[in-house]
């Protein structure tokens, strides 16, 4: 077995164990964050901005071989619903803007098709741009750049998420409605 394929197998198969099934989307992820990483070139976890454009299965398979993390704001979710990624070398101010371009039939329920998309040539699954990336000071790993209390419900609000109204800073929850509603 060559050694590309060999780390394909060893990437995917530390994905499997993340997300807990091989589907077409870990198979792409995976392809999204090895050719993002190449073109990106991080060289430590510090330099490494990701941007994924859907909460599916890349997202998993992204987060798992970049080492980014919500938590630490080196991973960054909007919600486009595409199947896409930007990898972003903040040390470099060097981005690259990552999408699947596959248009092969497979059989998804076949697990032996959809992993043998990991071997075939990057240009036949994705695609990818040189882009810049514009995002707010308040957006960058590091420490909160403004704190805020919500007018309505009183609630801290961090890093600009608020909207200032007349009457002071508001909470996208209570200005738009949010997902839950109290008991």
């Amino acid at each position: 077995m060559d050694e590309r394929k060999k780390q394909l197998d060893e990437y995917i198969d530390k994905c499997i164990q993340y997300h807990g099934h091989l589907c077409m989307g870990q198979v792409l992820g995976v392809k999204l964050a090895v050719k993002g990483l190449e073109l990106a070139q991080p060289k430590g976890e510090k330099d490494l901005i990701v941007i994924v454009e859907n909460d599916r299965c890349i997202a998993d398979a992204i987060l798992t071989l970049t080492g980014t993390r919500l938590g630490r704001r080196s991973f960054k979710f909007k919600d486009y619903g595409r199947m896409a990624a930007t990898f972003w070398n903040v040390a470099t101010n060097k981005a690259y803007r990552l999408h699947t371009a596959f248009s092969g039939k497979i059989n998804p329920q076949d697990k032996n098709e959809v992993r043998n998309i990991l071997y075939l040539p990057d240009e036949k699954v994705i695609a990818w741009k040189e882009v810049a990336v514009n995002l707010k000071k308040t957006e960058m790993p590091g420490p909160p750049q403004k704190v805020v209390e919500c007018i309505k419900c009183k609630e801290r609000i961090f890093d600009g998420k608020d909207t200032e109204t007349p009457d002071g800073p508001v909470c996208n929850a209570c200005l738009s409605g949010s997902y839950y509603s109290y008991m």
